[in-house]
């Protein structure tokens, strides 16, 4: 047997003690409870999203409750010099981007022969765009590095279309199968640099897109779902301490769809 398995080495292979992660959408259930998984692991956080504030807040609660420096920034995705000023804050004030969570997204929900292209530019500007430019930005600190991880966050919508009764978000499904693509494109550029770039494609979640649908979709999203039940952030955050850490470090190009068999049923 390997000297190096010995008691305790699985869960070594988890740790995130010393290391900075930096979360776009930095805001609401799942970016809560990705951020605390991280921290709880060892990691320094700053959530970064439009509302400064929110991201404030969350940042002092898991700094409390972990023990972990963790910060609140304020960056709208779609717009570059936002990205390019967050990173270089969150390399200012926490002294290094190790990790990348790029969770931040937007949708529009209308029938496509109805959506104005103010609406579809929108969608594509934060999830298709803003994704790429989080990337490129945090990409050029990390090829200094040698290395580091991205976890983008895509949708188990990129695998499946629906019927108008049961959704109406072409750009959003569009946009996430998109980022998918993307992320096997730049895993596949930047692999040479010791840069491992993954996603995770959520199904229903209890936060979030699903919150604001009827009672009567909600209902037919669940008849869908093998588990005949919407997930929660933290099942979501379990996939994020796989590919963020070392036990992770074989995996890269992949996206891995935690949805409770949504996509096969």
């Amino acid at each position: 047997m390997s000297s190096a398995l010995t008691p305790g080495f699985a869960t070594d292979m988890f740790r995130l003690d010393g290391k900075v992660a930096l979360m776009t959408g930095g805001r609401g259930a799942l970016a809560e409870a990705m951020g605390a998984t991280l921290a709880d692991l060892g990691c320094d956080v700053a959530f970064a999203s439009r509302n400064e504030q929110e991201c404030a807040e969350i940042a002092a609660d898991i700094s409390t409750r972990f023990g972990r420096r963790a910060i609140g920034l304020r960056c709208d995705i779609s717009r570059e010099e936002e990205v390019e000023a967050v990173v270089g804050q969150t390399i200012e004030r926490l002294g290094a981007i190790d990790i990348l969570i790029n969770n931040a997204g937007a949708s529009w929900w209308g029938l496509p022969e109805d959506i104005p292209l103010s609406g579809w530019r929108k969608v594509m500007d934060v999830n298709v765009t803003g994704t790429f430019l989080a990337c490129r930005h945090v990409a050029r600190h990390m090829i200094s590095r040698g290395g580091g991880a991205m976890i983008n966050i895509a949708s188990v919508g990129a695998f499946l279309s629906y019927t108008p009764d049961a959704g109406q978000v072409v750009p959003y499904t569009t946009s996430k199968a998109a980022v998918v693509h993307l992320t096997r494109d730049l895993a596949a550029q930047w692999a040479a640099h010791g840069i491992r770039v993954n996603a995770i494609a959520p199904g229903s979640v209890e936060t979030g897109m699903t919150e604001t649908l009827t009672e009567a979709i909600q209902t037919k999203l669940l008849d869908g779902i093998l588990m005949h039940r919407f997930g929660k952030p933290a099942e979501v955050a379990g996939t994020l301490a796989l590919l963020a850490s070392a036990a992770g470090s074989f995996i890269t190009g992949q996206t891995f769809i935690v949805d409770g068999g949504q996509s096969i049923a």
